[in-house]
Formats: structure tokens, C-alpha cells, sequence
């Protein structure tokens, strides 16, 4: 498939399957939370009760992110979707549309594979109860993994990302050479700084700008990292523009995740800041902080290389993680209820909602079965020798 070739409303297909998709992640964390938080107990200490299996760090660190990120794609698919109705009403050409071309199918990628990751974790989580195909986490996960090339490779999608990332850069040099160069210099100095030992940061790593910069600070830094490489390659050794875009094909993919996911982490933010109830936003806030946090949690190796901070902040950052995890899992459950989920697509017995079609596989068993088993002649043993 060539980067130049796109159907005419491919993005309106994509986001018609970024829609479809959101509706796997909530309703496997429905499934998984509610076997997690309601019924089952495992372990805990000498002599007293067993505890909660959502209670051991290890599955909250697991689950809790994966409902952050559910909640960021759906805000940020929303924005994409009101980009979508502007261009509509505008009267605007669709196939014109680049920048929101790129977006849908930077979301496309990031969804399916967040989507991937998401269902094998619940399934993980829950256990063997989990592989069961009656407590439909096995089902969710053999309908989304189509969706991981289907519309387009995401690979290909991430290069779509940062082919419009480069037009616009092109484009800004191109209308105001001066004043673009200037703030090329500016914000590439500015970078400089932040990572300089003269460096002076006043915001906390426990606070959403702190959050918001690092991201921004890593799409920039790729970006021009991306162009100095594919300018040296292309200008200085004289390569044909193939041969250089195939050699910073994982620098390409980078910077396209790190786009998208400022793009998310600012949707998300931003969706904060809008909501009407002050309970509601001081829990999305939770969430937000939670997300963006898992942001630079994943990337740290990258933040220490270029000494956007220092070791004691990355250990910060992940004591921030675990203790976020941990924080919001007594509202996981309230959260995914506001997804509204049809009760039909949650029969699961794992979830504590019995399946009619298997009725031996609810945990704890319902009364009226232990009772039928209660009702039937014992087994005879077996003898010493067979």
C-alpha cells in the first residue's frame, strides 16, 4: 500500500471502526473488575480473611491503566468526530482533509493496539475463569484482533501520522521562513535548557502540566530529530528518499505514538476542565493524572536518555504510578457504569451476572444449583485396586 494512496473517505471508515472499537475495552473491564472487585477472594495475611483479588498491587497496576486509557480514547474520539462534523457542515472535501486523516488513523493504531493489550490483561487477570468462552473475554479477543490490520496495517497508519506531520512542517517553513526558523531555534534552545544541570523546573511530577510538557517536549524532540535525519540523508549522503524514510522507519513510528498520545493526553485534560460536577471532574482528574502518568511511565528509558529528568524523578514517577492504581480501583467499578454498557453483553458468570446458556460456570455457584447438587447420590468411591 503507498502512503498516497487513500480512499476518498477512508477516515470516516476508521473512525466508524475507532467508535466500534471502544466498546471492547469497557465491557472487558466490566467483566474483569467485577470478578476482581466483587466475588473472589485469594490470600492474604496469617489468620485473618483472604483479601480482594484486586487488592494485590499486581492486578490493579494491570487494570487500572487500561481504564484510564479507555477513558482518554473515548474524549479524544469525540474530538475527532467533532473535527469530522465541522469539515461536514463546512462543506469542506473530505479527501482534503489531512490533518484529521492523520489523526483517525494515528487513533485507529493506537486503539486496536491499546484494545489487544486491554483484553489480554482482564483475560490474564481473572484467571482461568477467564479463558472460559462463557465469560466472553476469549470472545472479545478473537472479534478485536481483525481490527489490528483491518482498515489499514497499523504501521502504515503511524507512517500516514507523521507523513502530514512533515506537509506541515514543510508548509509553516514554507509561508514564514523567518519567523519559523526563529521558533525552531527558540523552542530547540528551550529544550536545550530543560535538559541542561542549569535546568530550574517549578512543576511537580505528581501535577498535569508537569505531564502535558513531557509529552510535548518528546513529540518535539523527534520531530526534529526525524527531519535533521532525513534532510542529511536525503541532502548530504544523497540517498533516494525510499532508502532514507526505510531507515528511520522506527524513528517514524515513534513519533507518531508520541503525537498521538499528546493528542490524547490534551483531550483528555481538556474533557476534565469541562466537566459540569465537581465530584465527577475531581474523579476524571484521578484518571487523567493516572493516564498521563502511565505516559511517561512507559517511555522513561527515553526521558533518562535525553535527561528530561533525573533518576530520583523516574522513581517518583512510578511510585506515582502504583500509588494512582491503587487510589482509584474502589471507583473502577462507578467509572464503567457511566460507559452504560447493555446488561445483555455483560451474561457472564465470572461478572457475577449467570449466563442462561451456562449456569454451572457462576462464581460463587448460585444456591438452587448447589442445592440440585446437594440432591444427587454420592459417588461411589473407588476401591483400593482397580
Amino acid at each position: 500500500m503507498q502512503l498516497s494512496a487513500f480512499p476518498i473517505h477512508s477516515h470516516l471508515a476508521r473512525l466508524g471502526h475507532l467508535k466500534t472499537e471502544q466498546a471492547f475495552p469497557p465491557r472487558a473491564m466490566s467483566l474483569a473488575t467485577g470478578a476482581v472487585l466483587k466475588p473472589r477472594r485469594q490470600f492474604g495475611p496469617k489468620a485473618k480473611e483472604e483479601v480482594k483479588i484486586i487488592e494485590h498491587q499486581t492486578q490493579n497496576m494491570r487494570l487500572m491503566p487500561h481504564l484510564a486509557t479507555a477513558l482518554a480514547l473515548t474524549f479524544v474520539s469525540r474530538y475527532a468526530g467533532v473535527l469530522l462534523d465541522k469539515d461536514i457542515f463546512s462543506g469542506k472535501e473530505l479527501v482534503n482533509s489531512r490533518s484529521l486523516q492523520a489523526l483517525v488513523a494515528g487513533l485507529k493504531a493506537y486503539s486496536t493496539w491499546e484494545n489487544v493489550s486491554c483484553l489480554q490483561d482482564c483475560r490474564e487477570c481473572t484467571g482461568g475463569m477467564g479463558y472460559m468462552m462463557e465469560n466472553r473475554i476469549s470472545g472479545l479477543k478473537c472479534d478485536t484482533d481483525v481490527f489490528v490490520t483491518f482498515e489499514g496495517d497499523n504501521v502504515v497508519m503511524l507512517q500516514v501520522v507523521v507523513r502530514e506531520l512533515l506537509a506541515q512542517y514543510t508548509k509553516q517553513y514554507e509561508k514564514r521562513p523567518l519567523s519559523s526558523l526563529l521558533q525552531n531555534w527558540a523552542e530547540s534552545g528551550s529544550d536545550k535548557l530543560r535538559t541542561s544541570v542549569l535546568a530550574f523546573n517549578v512543576d511537580t511530577v505528581g501535577s498535569l502540566a508537569f505531564l502535558l510538557k513531557a509529552v510535548n517536549f518528546r513529540e518535539r524532540v523527534l520531530q526534529r530529530g526525524l527531519v535533521a535525519r532525513i534532510y542529511y540523508k536525503v541532502m548530504t549522503k544523497k540517498e533516494d528518499f525510499f532508502s532514507a524514510w526505510n531507515s528511520c522507519l522506527h524513528h517514524v513510528t515513534c513519533l507518531s505514538l508520541a503525537h498521538i498520545h499528546r493528542v490524547t493526553l490534551e483531550q483528555f485534560f481538556l474533557a476534565v476542565n469541562s466537566c459540569p460536577d465537581l465530584e465527577d471532574q475531581a474523579l476524571l482528574k484521578k484518571f487523567c493524572l493516572l493516564y498521563g502518568t502511565k505516559l511517561v511511565f512507559q517511555e522513561r528509558a527515553w526521558y533518562l536518555e535525553h535527561k528530561y529528568f533525573t533518576p530520583v524523578a523516574s522513581m517518583r514517577i512510578r511510585s506515582q504510578l502504583l500509588d494512582l492504581c491503587d487510589s482509584v480501583k474502589d471507583d473502577a467499578l462507578r467509572v464503567i457504569s457511566a460507559f452504560n454498557i447493555p446488561h445483555t453483553s455483560l451474561h457472564a458468570p465470572i461478572a457475577g451476572i449467570p449466563n442462561p446458556m451456562a449456569a454451572w460456570a457462576f462464581y460463587p455457584a448460585p444456591p438452587h444449583l448447589l442445592a440440585r447438587e446437594g440432591a444427587r447420590s454420592p459417588r461411589p468411591k473407588l476401591g483400593a485396586k482397580l
